[in-house]
């Protein structure tokens, strides 16, 4: 099997590790379509930016990923399929295949162990993405599997985690959208109060009125997800649809990759209601989608898919972006052979990990690999060494990746 062979071949380059660099680990979700063959894969962060695997990686899911042998729109566009619980102490992963979530403890070393009971059913189809408010979790489901039919409307839906990490729906709490909307991804609010949400293909659905493609919630009682007013909102004509959110650490403005218009759009939020105001947009690359901000909120960091970069933006003026800088990471092949589908920051925010996909494996080459970006004191971003190929078939498109 490609995924055992690999971890085989990464395992030869293992070191020593010192005493503090054990738990400093980075994970990524295989999403291996093979039936119960989804995994997460873990990796030690050493001092010297180096990454080994982690002595039990890959710790299997009990589940399956996502296929797209038709290299189809949708399916593979999601952030956030795998996230650390704020308290540290559980990983949650989702098996897109399998419409369940593996719910992981997290060892003192980063080692993985499932679970009582998971992994746990997804309240739907396809689940794509994840969001953790308290102990509240909020699971996106696309019902979009090309290799699986299709029976069921996508959804959000409202779970509990307990003490010992068992997910529970919360009665009522499921909120359905059009078919074919594809939701993409649950960001809670930094003040806790509302989750947004992106339909990603909701503005491509045959109706005579355009479909709302950015979605704002509201909490209601008990965990559930009551809409924001005039939410879902409808991107400005010629735009498409939204995918990819960040939110400003410390101003009430959200960020939404515009893919279509290659452009990222700033909105206000409402305090109270939670309700979005488109206040402006900025250029950015082709295929702009998965966002994030520094700790710091003076730089955004924009995933161009569509040409494998990384755009820099000075956000000092949080609704003011700014373009700074792009960077083309490595080993992106024949034109639109990878693209940029992940990012996170390490703990200290040094370090911006990038996972790239296979995105034409009918072209030949393997391109499912995890970049290490060094942050500059400026934000600006390097890449000094080599990219990490990830154990992975070619056919197969990884998701996410987290950290701690």
């Amino acid at each position: 099997m490609a995924l055992a062979a690999g971890m085989s071949s990464c395992s030869k380059q293992q070191g020593g590790v010192g005493a503090a660099e054990q738990n400093k680990i980075v994970y990524v979700l295989s999403n291996d379509y093979h039936d119960n063959a989804n995994a997460v894969l873990a990796y030690m962060r050493h001092g010297d930016g180096t990454l080994t695997p982690l002595p039990g990686s890959p710790f299997f899911t009990h589940g399956s990923g996502v296929g797209n042998p038709s290299e189809a729109l949708g399916p593979d566009d999601t952030d956030d399929p795998l996230v650390i619980s704020p308290d540290g102490r559980y990983l949650l992963a989702v098996n897109g295949g399998s419409n369940t979530v593996a719910v992981f403890a997290i060892g003192k070393d980063g080692s993985l162990s499932m679970v009582s009971g998971s992994p746990f059913g997804s309240g739907g189809q396809t689940p794509c993405s994840i969001a953790i408010n308290g102990v509240d979790v909020y699971v996106a489901n696309k019902s979009m599997d090309p290799l699986h039919t299709i029976t069921r409307l996508p959804n959000y839906v409202s779970f509990t985690i307990d003490g010992r990490g068992r997910l529970e729906q919360v009665p009522g709490g499921k909120v359905e959208v059009p078919a074919g909307s594809a939701p993409s991804q649950v960001l809670v609010s930094n003040d806790h109060a509302h989750v947004f949400a992106t339909d990603f293909l909701a503005f491509m659905l045959p109706t005579e009125e355009p479909v709302g493609t950015l979605v704002s919630f509201g909490l209601s009682g008990g965990g559930g997800l009551k809409l924001a007013p005039g939410s879902p909102y409808v991107l400005p004509s010629g735009d498409g649809g939204a995918l990819g959110l960040a939110e400003h650490p410390y101003q009430p403005v959200l960020y939404v990759g515009f893919p279509v218009a290659a452009s990222v759009g700033v909105y206000s939020v409402d305090a109270v209601t939670g309700a979005l105001s488109l206040t402006g947009t900025v250029s950015a690359g082709a295929a702009a989608c998965w966002l994030r901000t520094n700790t710091k909120g003076t730089r955004l960091y924009v995933l161009n898919s569509g040409e494998n970069s990384v755009g820099v933006y000075d956000i000092t003026a949080a609704a003011s972006p700014v373009f700074l800088s792009k960077l083309v990471l490595k080993d992106s092949g024949p034109a639109g052979a990878a693209g940029d589908f992940a990012l996170n920051f390490s703990p200290e925010g040094n370090i911006l990990y990038v996972v790239d996909q296979d995105i034409k494996p009918s072209a030949g080459g393997d391109y499912n690999l995890l970049h290490s970006l060094d942050v500059a004191a400026d934000g600006s971003l390097t890449e000094p060494g080599e990219p990490l190929a990830l154990p992975v078939a070619a056919d197969v498109r990884p998701l996410g990746v987290a950290t701690r």
